[in-house]
C-alpha cells in the first residue's frame, strides 16, 4: 500500500513541480494544492502561463485577474479540458453574469483527476483500489472604479483527496485591470493563493502557492501584432530549480520570472499564438539536447458564436499538453 500512495503523491508533486513554473516554482514542492497553478485556459497556455494583462481577458481567465470581468462578459460560459499525462486531466467550468449596480460576477469549478491506482500491502498483495483528485471553487466580483480602471476580489475553496490523506484549504485572490485610452495597451496586476489550510494531510501545516504578478499587454498599431508580458512571483526574489550548482545571480532571477507571449491577429476570428516560461523552461529542459521546454503554442477560432481555444505546451522529453477551451455566450 506504501508503495502505491508513494505513486499517488508523486503524481501529485508532478503537477505542483509543474505548476509551480507559474508561481515561481515553490522550491521542493513546499507548497501544496500545486494545481492551482496550471494555466486556466488554452489562450494563456498557448502565451507561456498566465497573464494578467490579457485583452479581452473575460471569464475563463478570472480566477488570475478577477479585474478581467466587465458587463461584456455578462452571461458568458466557458470550459476547458487539458489531457495531461498518463491519465491525468483537468477539466474546469467558469460562468459570469453582469448585475447592474452591483458589477460582474463570476463563479468556477476545476477537478483534476490523477485516476485509479490499485492498493497493496507490503508483499505486493492487491487489497483493492483507490483514486486520487484535487478540487477547487471560485467565487469573484468586479466593479468599474474610474471610466476603465476596474478592480475585482474573489475566494475560492480548495481540496485534495488522495486515498485516506486529504486536505482542505481557503484563499483569497484579486487584481486591477486598467484598459489605456489609446486602445492598444492594457496593464494589470493580481495576486493568487491568499489564504491558509483548514484541514492538513498528516498534520503538517503546508503553505498555499502564493504569486504576486504585474504585466502589461500592448498591440502595434500598424501591424497584427499583440504583446503580452508578465513579471510573476514578485513576492521573492530567488528563483532557484532543482539541479542549480550555485546561486542563480540577478539577471537569471530576473529571467526566471519573465512570461512572454505573443498574437498573431489574423482577422478578428483567426489569432496564432506563442508562448515562453523561462522558469518552465529551466526546471523542465534536458542537457543532451537543444529542445522546446517552456515553449508553447496554439490557435484562437470564433465560430459565430463559440470561442474555440487550443494549445499545446512542451515538457521537454516528457511530451506536450494539450488543452482545448470552448466559450461561448447563453
Amino acid at each position: 500500500m506504501k508503495s502505491k500512495l508513494t505513486a499517488c503523491f508523486l503524481a501529485a508533486a508532478l503537477i505542483g513541480g509543474t505548476g509551480a513554473a507559474d508561481s515561481g516554482a515553490q522550491i521542493g514542492n513546499e507548497s501544496a494544492f500545486g494545481f492551482l497553478n496550471l494555466p486556466g485556459s488554452a489562450r494563456t497556455a498557448a502565451l507561456g502561463g498566465n497573464h494578467v494583462s490579457l485583452h479581452n481577458g473575460g471569464t475563463a481567465h478570472f480566477e488570475t485577474n478577477p479585474a478581467y470581468l466587465d458587463h461584456e462578459h455578462h452571461r458568458e460560459l466557458s470550459l476547458s479540458y487539458l489531457n495531461h499525462f498518463s491519465d491525468i486531466y483537468l477539466g474546469s467550468a467558469a460562468f459570469s453574469w453582469h448585475l447592474d449596480g452591483i458589477g460582474t460576477l463570476a463563479t468556477g469549478v476545476r477537478f483534476l483527476n490523477y485516476g485509479d491506482f490499485n492498493r497493496t500491502d507490503s508483499e505486493g498483495s492487491e487489497l483493492g483500489s483507490f483514486n486520487a483528485y484535487d478540487f477547487s471553487w471560485s467565487a469573484a466580483i468586479s466593479r468599474s472604479l474610474f471610466d476603465t480602471f476596474r478592480a475585482g476580489i474573489g475566494i475560492q475553496f480548495v481540496m485534495s483527496s488522495y486515498d485516506a490523506y486529504r486536505s482542505s484549504a481557503l484563499g483569497l485572490f484579486g487584481g486591477l485591470y486598467f484598459p489605456f485610452n489609446d486602445g492598444y495597451s492594457q496593464a494589470g496586476i493580481a495576486f493568487r493563493n491568499l489564504g491558509a489550510q483548514l484541514t492538513r494531510f498528516d498534520g503538517t501545516r503546508e503553505e498555499l502557492p502564493f504569486s504576486l504578478m504585474a504585466g502589461i499587454t500592448h498591440r502595434l498599431q500598424h501591424l497584427p501584432l499583440r504583446f503580452n508580458l508578465t513579471l510573476h512571483s514578485l513576492d521573492r526574489w530567488n528563483l532557484p530549480v532543482f539541479d542549480d550548482d550555485s546561486d542563480p545571480g540577478f539577471s537569471e532571477n530576473l529571467f526566471r520570472r519573465i512570461r512572454f507571449g505573443t498574437e498573431l491577429l489574423f482577422s478578428e476570428n483567426f489569432h496564432l499564438r506563442v508562448g515562453y516560461d523561462h522558469l518552465q523552461s529551466e526546471e523542465l529542459k534536458t542537457d543532451s539536447r537543444i529542445d522546446l521546454s517552456g515553449a508553447s503554442i496554439g490557435l484562437g477560432i470564433i465560430i459565430r458564436d463559440i470561442r474555440i481555444d487550443i494549445s499545446r505546451t512542451s515538457y521537454s522529453d516528457t511530451g506536450g499538453l494539450i488543452q482545448l477551451n470552448l466559450g461561448t455566450r447563453l
